[in-house]
């Protein structure tokens, strides 16, 4: 990450409040001139974790808005749940009244438009919903870190929220998919075609499952990528993501994969024996670890799931439903890759191993 190490999250501190000297009139000592008249300070922005969901999948939100909590002190967590009547957001309220979770209901305005736009095949719309967090925030909130429903945070964060993001530009970490680019495989000139058709160049393409972003960024790009959405559906294949990295390219400060590690990246290195432990961990595609705990997500990735789930086992939340296509359609990926790496391309896996310890 060469070109953020300017940026340090992890070298930021919680620091004593600075003291500046005391001052008199000119030619006085400090402190012994008349009192200073008192001017309130402007109140100082705030950074916030949010997450956004509809009922359908309340239950993964609540636990990485859990696992959030567990990791991070005097940190703001706003879930919003799309198309929650006042009973149910009450409900999930009740369960999490003692933790800093904050949950409310949210009205996404003409997203019936833009979900027309929509092309994901296996995300449903609500995907797009994250377009709308700056109208949900309190004015007070000037930065925020967006985290998808099926992330797990497993370190403290902290450090990265206790610095603003670069202004004008969204921190973000390169999808999947750039651990793909060396291969010399069929997919390679279709992934270069999709990323051309976004303008984006492929070490810049980001994963928009973790972004960290001002409020006056935000709500620079957002509206580029709603446009691009409803103009050109037909090159957003990742809907959301792809209408973002549209919207801005030239503009993305790189985290590293500890902060968003997916499970392309786990099918080809499990950082834990070599002592490097992401600081969240993102289930990117079916099946879930809740749905079914095997590779490459074995031994407790659910924790946080049946946690909240025994939080909202008595009242009218419903469990998540994973549709059936999505779910074969990950087991079978996962199958053939776990093969091919292992017995035809083992090369391919030393390969994406190196450029993934590169950016870890």
């Amino acid at each position: 990450m060469s070109s953020s190490r300017a940026w340090a999250p992890d070298r930021i501190g919680h620091d004593e409040p600075r003291r500046e000297p005391e001052r008199g009139r000119r030619g006085e000592a400090a402190g012994t001139g008349p009192a200073p008249r008192l001017v309130p300070a402007a109140p100082a922005g705030q950074p916030a974790v949010v997450l956004i969901c509809d009922l359908n999948y309340v239950i993964p939100t609540l636990a990485t808005a859990l696992s959030v909590a567990r990791h991070t002190r005097n940190v703001r967590v706003c879930l919003f749940v799309v198309g929650g009547d006042p009973e149910t957001i009450g409900e999930i309220g009740n369960a999490v009244r003692d933790t800093m979770i904050e949950v409310r209901p949210a009205e996404l305005d003409r997203f019936g438009e833009y979900a027309g736009g929509h092309r994901d095949r296996y995300l449903p719309p609500i995907a797009l919903a994250r377009f709308w967090l700056d109208e949900l925030l309190d004015p007070e909130i000037d930065r925020f870190l967006y985290l998808d429903g099926d992330t797990m945070v497993d370190g403290e964060l902290d450090s990265l929220l206790a610095a603003p993001p670069p202004e004008g530009r969204i921190m973000a970490v390169p999808d999947a998919l750039s651990i793909y680019f060396g291969d010399r495989g069929r997919g390679r000139a279709g992934d270069l075609a999709y990323l051309e058709g976004l303008g984006c160049a492929p070490e810049q393409y980001f994963n928009s499952g973790v972004l960290y972003v001002s409020r006056a960024t935000w709500a620079e790009i957002v509206p580029v990528a709603k446009a691009f959405l409803l103009e050109h559906p037909d090159r957003c294949r990742s809907s959301d993501q792809s209408a973002l990295n549209f919207a801005a390219r030239e503009r993305v400060q790189p985290l590293p994969l500890r902060y968003n590690y997916q499970s392309e990246h786990m099918m080809a290195l499990d950082p834990r024996p070599r002592g490097l432990h992401p600081r969240i961990w993102h289930f990117s595609s079916a099946p879930k670890p809740w749905d079914a705990a095997g590779w490459p997500w074995e031994g407790g990735f659910d924790r946080y799931y049946r946690e909240a789930a025994a939080l909202l086992a008595h009242g009218a939340v419903p469990a998540p439903e994973t549709p059936p296509a999505q779910a074969q359609a990950g087991l079978g990926h996962r199958r053939r890759t776990r093969f091919r790496l292992a017995w035809l391309y083992p090369w391919r896996k030393l390969a994406r191993r190196s450029r993934i310890l590169r950016r870890f």
